[in-house]
């Protein structure tokens, strides 16, 4: 029997997706969004997935695409009959532009609402944040409508040319809501905008009931608690600490007879324990909740911030101590009196100094050599002398007050029949870094790279389907963890036992799955692994819901 091999693919985790992708139903979906022209020999739902597929697999120009899918099993992962000269790079802008004109943040709002319904997601909390990205290139458009990419600080402080992102997603970092905007809108204006977009996208999926908005202390403003409220939702968000709400509460804290709540943690790796306190007031005319919570764990910041602070501190009381030992006073009077002033200025933070006058008595120096056997005369001069002592009690009470920060919510006490302590409101908040992890595969150069395109219009589909690729990554996530528990961890790379695997900790599985295909005597192509799949392997692809058939 004449068997040939016609071609090997290295198909690794891209199946998975591709199957995923597909039972998400989001082929038909965007397909229907932006009907397929009959002039073209691709639909956009091809340029989609082949320019989604291509960021998960390391991502690279619309230019090499082409290369790039000839190197794929792309019947299997995008639709059989469709050929890799079909994806150049001129079909695919054609496409970006085609997504564009259908309204590109209707057409991912609507994928990303689908994904929702299909996954059977809770809405009942969502966590929102912005963020940067660089770009470089002159880019042109002639409509004032289009996306503006222009220069600004980002996130660092660097001057540089940006586009910006914004996300609203749940705990599971799945995006809800997401849109790409002007490089510099700042956090202020975006919340109140933002907020009353989720809130038609929640009309949009049938569900006008109460939620919560969780966002950083760029939402604490009044026109955010004002589109809050029109919105039908709850705010909690991080207090700044320059509002005079916060200086009180933080002042009041201090006092001695306040009911801090016993020591509890969260559900965290890094095993803080936490404090916290409760007061109200209001703000702009809107009642809220105070929270004060204090955290065993210091900010890196902060604790970076009050090291400098004490070493400095210790260097001035080094040069404070050496001045006045060589500065010595003829008379007490003018000594004590110095001592008083010192003691006024001197306010360490971190150290004890005790400041004293010290009598002295020296031989006089005078010009010239002295007489042989002449008694040297004395004088009397005094000296301040400091004794200068680190405080350990001192550096725990600033380190304590530095990790204490504020919580404001609008949330009631009792909600959905679910009492919503302030353990609860510290809790729903600390999931905002779910929205942060999401930012880190935003500006993964693995899957986002440099922008190759040359007019803002496609920068901003691009930047949109990087949206996209981002909720189809968390979903497979999500889909894995559910199965994976700390009683049947998943065997990772190198043995390691992985109880919330990353996603890419799962690809890593996969890296060396490849497809072969053979030409049978009869002509037919049959499709092979070039090798059985592992224990692990086969037990997510089980979990999934799916089997080797992705693959052959």
């Amino acid at each position: 029997m004449n068997v040939q091999v016609k071609k090997v693919y290295r198909n690794d985790y891209l199946n998975i997706i591709s199957a995923l992708f597909k039972k998400l139903g989001l082929p038909q979906l965007i397909d229907h969004l932006v009907p397929v022209d009959p002039q073209c020999q691709t639909r956009v739902s091809d340029a989609v997935q082949a320019i989604i597929y291509n960021m998960f697999d390391g991502r690279q120009a619309l230019v090499h695409v082409e290369r790039w899918a000839q190197e794929i099993d792309l019947e299997k992962l995008i639709r059989p009959g469709l050929h890799p000269s079909w994806l150049n790079d001129d079909a695919l802008a054609r496409h970006l532009d085609r997504l564009y004109e259908a309204d590109i943040h209707k057409v991912i709002s609507t994928c990303l609402i689908h994904i929702y319904r299909k996954e059977g997601l809770s809405l009942r909390a969502f966590h929102a944040d912005t963020t940067d990205k660089t770009v470089y290139g002159a880019y042109e458009s002639a409509s004032l409508e289009a996306l503006q990419i222009t220069h600004g600080y980002n996130r660092h402080h660097r001057w540089q040319k940006q586009i910006g992102f914004g996300l609203v997603g749940n705990e599971d970092g799945i995006p809800f809501y997401g849109d790409v905007h002007d490089g510099n809108l700042p956090d202020k204006t975006w919340n109140p905008e933002v907020l009353s977009r989720v809130h038609e996208q929640l009309k949009q999926a049938k569900m006008e009931d109460e939620w919560i908005y969780v966002a950083d202390s760029a939402a604490m403003t009044k026109d955010t608690l004002a589109q809050t409220k029109a919105a039908n939702a709850f705010l909690i968000t991080r207090g700044p600490s320059s509002l005079r709400i916060v200086k009180r509460a933080l002042a009041e804290v201090d006092s001695p007879h306040i009911p801090w709540s016993e020591p509890f943690t969260l559900a965290e790796r890094s095993g803080a324990t936490y404090r916290v306190w409760e007061t109200s007031s209001t703000y702009e005319g809107h009642p809220v909740r105070l929270i004060v919570v204090e955290s065993s764990a210091l900010d890196q910041r902060k604790g970076k911030t009050l090291e400098k602070e004490r070493t400095k501190e210790a260097e001035l009381l080094r040069e404070e101590q050496a001045h006045w030992e060589r500065h010595p006073f003829s008379c007490r009077e003018d000594a004590e009196q110095a001592l008083a002033s010192l003691k006024t200025s001197l306010r360490p933070r971190f150290h004890q100094v005790k400041a004293a006058v010290e009598e002295i008595v020296r031989p006089k120096k005078r010009r010239g050599r002295p007489k042989k056997g002449a008694e040297p005369e004395m004088e009397t001069r005094y000296l301040l002398r400091l004794d200068v002592e680190f405080d350990p009690n001192a550096w725990e009470q600033a380190r304590r007050k530095a990790s204490r920060f504020v919580l404001v919510t609008t949330v009631p006490e009792e909600w959905k029949g679910q009492q919503m302590d302030a353990q609860e409101i510290l809790k729903l908040y600390k999931g905002q870094i779910s929205v942060e992890m999401n930012f880190a595969f935003l500006k993964d150069p693995f899957f986002t790279d440099e922008i190759y395109v040359k007019k803002p219009e496609r920068v901003a589909v691009l930047g949109y389907l990087f949206l996209l690729a981002l909720a189809i990554y968390r979903v497979f996530q999500r889909r894995v963890r559910q199965f994976i528990t700390p009683e049947h961890p998943l065997k990772g790379a190198g043995g390691r036992k992985l109880t919330r695997p990353t996603g890419q900790a799962i690809f890593q599985l996969f890296q060396y799955v490849n497809v072969v295909l053979l030409e049978l005597p009869d002509g037919r192509i049959q499709r092979s692994l070039d090798r059985s799949l592992t224990p692990e392997q086969r037990r997510i692809l089980q979990g999934l819901g799916l089997d080797e058939s992705i693959y052959v």
